[in-house]
């Protein structure tokens, strides 16, 4: 495997799930009343956040062409994908500030155009596949990006501001969410597994399929976080009116779990990054 090659593709994934859970957790977890007064707080750093991640993502893809160029594997398919990539990231770079639904669907099809250079794009019947890795990189960079966006931004600001209630309303909001991304990126990923993996050994007995091993086992885990928040730390948060002190407490708590999660996250997509550059079980002698 190519380090380098992996290093910036491991970059440019985590700048887009970054991005992608930043918009969708602002646009889908913070519209209710009730966590309004964390919204506001969080309005230049969420601006500030997605515009960074927009960058370094158009950074990483910028390498990852130059890489291809001096490999001699640039063809004129990733060309006209970092050109889209281009385009789309200065639409959604404007969109953040004026039409966060916009901003959300500029990151949706940034996220497609990887998966339109992904290796689904190279099976004969690709449509499904590629739909089914776009389904599956989307859900899981709203998940685990609004996991990092909790965990960087949001708890960090209602502890400062005592907004413990708006955090737990927030949070109630997302749970929900989440787990349909959880489901989604579960089905999704055994119809990608079925695609490239023909048996018991591949799994076993390949680079590729330790990593898929590495990258699954990081996902229990992960879900293992998720469950102790929704149904540990959640009910404390929403407390908070009746018992402020335990509500900050369990916020606190929250914060490193999130911490915990945040980084397990960070190990599982630079285990799918793996995936894209090791050889496919069929094509490793």
């Amino acid at each position: 495997m190519n380090g380098a090659e992996w290093a910036i593709r491991v970059f440019g994934l985590v700048a887009l799930t970054l991005l992608t859970g930043a918009l969708g957790f602002d646009a889908l977890a913070m519209r209710g009343r009730n966590a309004a007064a964390l919204r506001v707080q969080a309005a230049q750093v969420h601006l500030a956040l997605t515009r960074v991640a927009l960058g370094l993502f158009v950074l990483a893809s910028g390498l990852e062409a130059v890489a291809q160029w001096s490999g001699g594997g640039l063809v004129a398919r990733a060309v006209g994908l970092f050109v889209a990539r281009l385009a789309l990231a200065g639409v959604t770079a404007f969109a953040v500030a004026v039409k966060p639904a916009l901003a959300l669907s500029g990151a949706a099809l940034l996220m497609l155009t990887r998966s339109l250079g992904s290796r689904s794009a190279e099976l004969p019947e690709w449509a499904l596949p590629v739909a089914a890795d776009w389904l599956h990189l989307t859900a899981a960079a709203f998940w685990l990006g609004g996991v990092a966006y909790l965990a960087l931004v949001l708890v960090p600001l209602a502890l400062r501001h005592r907004l413990i209630g708006a955090l737990g309303a927030a949070v109630e909001r997302f749970s929900p969410l989440a787990v349909a991304a959880v489901a989604m990126v579960g089905l999704t990923g055994l119809m990608q597994s079925a695609n490239f993996l023909s048996g018991y050994e591949d799994l076993t007995g390949t680079a590729y399929g330790q990593a898929l091993l590495a990258k699954s086992g990081g996902f229990v885990v992960l879900i293992m976080l998720g469950a102790f928040h929704q149904f540990v730390i959640g009910p404390r948060l929403r407390l908070w009116r009746a018992r402020a002190a335990q509500a900050e407490d369990a916020a606190r708590r929250f914060r490193i779990s999130l911490a915990i999660e945040a980084l397990l996250g960070l190990g599982v997509l630079s285990a799918a990054a793996a995936m894209t550059v090791l050889p496919l079980p069929a094509a490793t002698p």
